[in-house]
């Protein structure tokens, strides 16, 4: 069974997005934004990374979950799951009562963090050029 473990290297981190089929950033954003990372779930199988998810804000006031992603060999097994319990976990002990946990899932991921207690809202991104 997958265990918690150090958090991702640079390279780890986008090649499990890669493997994931999310989107990849530049690395040194990515650099910048895993110091930033208020906490992390990197569950490991022996030294490999298999599922990931981080929270990322002020730790205040507002909070969002970040690159859940799980490999695809390992799919299917309730990692995903896993990953939300134990963010949310350490949110509902850690953070302010009413801070605002959102996030921006990809198409077919609404499953899993209803499960984990989000509804869907109306919201807009933009990233910069």
């Amino acid at each position: 069974m997958p265990e918690p473990g150090a958090p991702a290297t640079l390279e780890e981190f986008q090649a499990l997005r890669r493997a994931a089929r999310m989107s990849t950033f530049p690395d040194p954003a990515v650099a910048l934004s895993l110091e930033r990372t208020l906490h992390g779930v990197w569950l490991r199988e022996g030294e490999t990374l298999i599922a990931m998810g981080r929270l990322t804000g002020d730790g205040a006031c507002f909070v969002q979950v970040n690159d859940v992603a799980v490999h695809p060999d390992w799919q299917g097994q309730g990692l995903g799951t896993q990953v939300m319990d134990r963010l949310m976990g350490w949110a509902e002990s850690n953070l302010p009562k009413g801070c605002y946990i959102s996030l921006i899932a990809d198409a077919g991921a609404e499953r899993l963090y209803e499960k984990a207690g989000f509804a869907l809202r109306t919201g807009m991104a933009r990233r910069v050029p």
